[in-house]
């Protein structure tokens, strides 16, 4: 087999099986934990009406919706399906890590309310033991993995477009590094074949007409290096970075004050003129790659006539 083709068939296997890897299980994964992590930054009241939502489209709805007053968050919900009653149970925030005690205190509830059975939501994660008490009790079990394809189709449109184009972005990002790599192993295929052959033929590897090992190209080993300089904030980091730029945005001339409503969208009130104060937003929010694609929504200033304009410095 030609040194050349021997090279050029490792890269292609790996890097094809490596985009096939990153595009088709990573990107749907990093999609979903995204997205959780968007569903963990809305109100009580807004993820109940999203769960609620969900149930409705498996024929599940509130046995006696009423207006609730209270201003406190409801997370216990009585549903109906024909003569059937389920007890449906919230657990808002993408922290929680359920043990057997939530789901042992729902059962309870459903035997009181002789309720067919229930069904636990969150956005956080349900423990073994937890998982335990469900099976012996009757209850479904949507924690985050589980929860994520009952409400991906119900979310804002502009959010979940922003979820699938982050993850699209970084499943890119290290395609492009996976193949970097991949060049990486087609010279090192070809120089291990080179070294084999010239040691297994001794008068070939003095004839001019073979190259010799030494000749042969390797693809810049270094490159991946570079690319891969940037890596995913933990949760700490990425506090640590909203909270830098609303300290920045703060002392901006014409902003008055910066809040993040969720952990992807910035509102801004300003006083000056949305063509100023745009650019200095926009260099703050920069500064930090996980920050760069989140939305902005620009408050006209006080007393003003001027539409709210919502705007995104970077699309990837």
């Amino acid at each position: 087999m030609s040194i050349w083709l021997l090279g050029l068939a490792v890269t292609l296997v790996t890097g094809i099986a490596a985009t096939a890897y990153l595009w088709l299980v990573r990107r749907p994964h990093d999609e979903m934990s995204y997205g959780l992590h968007a569903l963990s930054g809305l109100r009580w009241r807004e993820f109940s009406r999203l769960v609620l939502s969900a149930m409705e489209r498996r024929g599940l709805s509130e046995a006696s919706p009423e207006p609730h007053e209270t201003r406190e968050p409801q997370s216990t919900f009585l549903l109906a399906r024909g003569d059937e009653r389920w007890l449906l149970s919230c657990k808002h925030g993408s922290a929680y890590r359920i043990a057997a005690a939530p789901v042992l205190e729902l059962a309870a509830s459903i035997r009181l309310g002789a309720a067919h059975g229930g069904i636990l939501a969150t956005e956080g994660n349900v423990e073994k033991e937890g998982r335990d008490a469900a099976q012996g009790n009757n209850i479904e079990v949507l924690d985050g993995p589980r929860l994520w394809p009952e409400v991906v189709d119900l979310i804002e449109p502009s959010l979940r477009e922003q979820v699938v184009a982050y993850a699209a972005a970084r499943a890119k990002r290290h395609i492009g590094i996976a193949w970097f790599g991949a060049l990486a192993f087609g010279a090192a295929a070809m120089a291990t074949w080179s070294g084999q052959q010239a040691a297994s033929s001794p008068v070939e590897r003095a004839a001019p007409a073979t190259p010799p090992a030494t000749s042969t190209p390797v693809a810049p080993v270094p490159a991946p290096v570079a690319a891969g300089n940037f890596q995913e904030p933990t949760e700490e980091e990425l506090e640590a970075q909203m909270r830098e730029v609303l300290k920045a945005l703060a002392k901006t001339p014409g902003i008055t004050r910066g809040v993040w409503q969720t952990k992807l969208t910035l509102s801004v009130d300003r006083i000056a003129s949305e063509k100023d104060v745009w650019p200095w937003i926009c260099l703050e929010l920069e500064r930090y790659p996980a920050l760069r694609t989140s939305r902005v929504q620009l408050n006209p200033p006080p007393g003003s006539n001027e539409p709210v304009r919502w705007r995104q410095c970077k699309n990837m």
